[in-house]
């Protein structure tokens, strides 16, 4: 057939109905944004001549009109999907429903998971089989708001990028796929790399991977839309407990909160959520984390200002082994913690202290109790007056019994032993200083707490 207007199609006139669709059907695609001005033709009554056009400005006006029109309708090639007028301008379809479509175009019936549309009306659900103002001939406007007509809209105000986009076949084929949802890149994490080849790559070569996010990202994140950072199904918080229930006791029931836990991106403060060459997916050495943010003074929720560690831990000579490793942990639980300081175990904050042993636990946890419960001994310690253990001496009293901080400073220092140049007095702001001099067989010092005095560990 020809896209011109003959006198024998005006003799038989025509009006605006369309070719069948589906056999017994009339599609009814999207009104035009252009249409013409001339009033169609009556509908013709008698068979048409084989040099009529069907598409014309007075015939099917429409389709004319479309912005985009089928490949066959546009060069007049309507008998390749329609029979010859059976009678009052009838032209059945050369093949039932879909095969009219699938003859040309093999999009369904090759892979596992089907579009569900098929069983519904077949390839018009989505597409005008002549003209459409949308690409691909789509029966709405734009690829969003045809799946919006069959699936509902997902809300939130942190959208993922295609979805806040509209391009929803930017993840899902709209006829088959071999993964469920009909996604494009395969099933779990394999199609969102499609897009997050930098969290492949660092799932790939990471010595730690966390486990969603090596099976399915969406155990965390919804692939459309959510309320929360991220694209996270829950509060970032929340989605880890709904895993680390231990943790979640542990935050909850902490005597010592620890403030990094409760604000800004709470676990992804120090944690990758993804992969990391490091133990419990940190994201850098525990000391570089915590650096962070105890780079300054920090003032507590309950008043007590924690002082700039940066110092002792960066610029100290002589530095606590478990601080010259970087494992903060050692001594402190980051989550959480039963003792003052998020320490792992009592510890005395005080500068006098009654003795016993449970008093220093976490001491003890590396060094040996004896340290402080032999009276003498050659071996334990270098810090004697021949064999009297002076850390018994100083340490094991009922009365006044020196702790650790009243001589040592926990994180470092530039004295061996981690000596302290100076220390603040019980319950004052005076720095007392320790004047500790040592020398090879010994030392003295001359604090404010007692005269002058020295030691030798050969003759007393």
């Amino acid at each position: 057939m020809l896209l011109v207007v003959s006198a024998a199609a005006a003799a038989a006139g025509c009006d605006r109905s369309e070719p069948t669709g589906v056999a017994g059907t009339v599609a009814e695609p999207p009104t035009a944004s252009v249409l013409p001005s001339a009033l169609p033709a009556p509908r013709p009554t008698q068979p048409l001549g084989p040099n009529v056009a069907c598409i014309t400005a007075e015939c099917h006006p429409r389709i004319a009109a479309a912005a985009h029109v089928h490949p066959t309708v546009r060069d007049g090639d309507c008998l390749v999907c329609h029979e010859p007028d059976q009678g009052h301008h009838t032209y059945p379809l050369t093949r039932p429903g879909d095969a009219t479509c699938t003859i040309c175009h093999d999009v369904v019936g090759n892979l596992e998971h089907q579009h569900a549309a098929d069983e519904v009306a077949g390839c018009t659900t989505c597409h005008d089989p002549h003209a459409s103002p949308a690409q691909f001939l789509l029966t709405s406007p734009s690829v969003e708001i045809l799946c919006q007509s069959c699936h509902v809209a997902h809300e939130g105000a942190v959208r993922h990028g295609p979805m806040a986009g509209g391009q929803c076949t930017a993840c899902h084929l709209p006829h088959e796929s071999e993964s469920r949802g009909l996604l494009r890149g395969g099933d779990g994490p394999r199609h969102c790399f499609l897009c997050h080849a930098e969290t492949q790559r660092a799932i790939t070569e990471a010595s730690h991977v966390h486990a969603p996010a090596a099976a399915d990202c969406t155990t965390c994140h919804d692939p459309h839309a959510s309320d929360h950072a991220h694209a996270l199904r829950l509060p970032i918080d929340e989605a880890c407990f709904a895993c680390h229930e231990d943790l979640q006791g542990q935050v909850a029931s902490a005597a010592t909160p620890h403030g990094a836990v409760f604000t800004a991106d709470r676990c992804a403060n120090c944690h990758d959520a993804h992969a990391s060459d490091r133990p419990a997916l940190l994201r850098d050495r525990q000391d570089v984390l915590c650096l962070e943010c105890h780079d300054r003074p920090i003032v507590t929720s309950g008043g007590r200002t924690i002082g700039d560690m940066m110092p002792a831990i960066r610029e100290r000579r002589f530095r606590h082994g478990p601080v010259r490793s970087g494992d903060c942990t050692a001594c402190h639980s980051v989550h959480g913690a039963s003792h003052e300081r998020l320490l792992r175990e009592h510890f005395p904050g005080e500068f006098y202290a009654s003795f016993a042993v449970e008093n220093y636990a976490l001491c003890f946890s590396c060094h040996d109790s004896a340290l402080v419960t032999e009276p003498r001994t050659t071996t334990l310690t270098g810090f004697r007056d021949g064999d009297v253990n002076l850390h018994f001496v100083h340490v094991n009293r009922e009365r006044k019994g020196r702790t650790c901080r009243a001589c040592h400073e926990i994180h470092g220092s530039n004295l061996p032993r981690h000596l302290s140049e100076a220390v603040l007095f019980e319950g004052s702001s005076w720095a007392m200083p320790l004047a500790f001099t040592p020398t090879t067989t010994g030392g003295s010092c001359a604090p404010g707490c007692h005269r002058p005095m020295s030691y030798q560990r050969g003759a007393p």
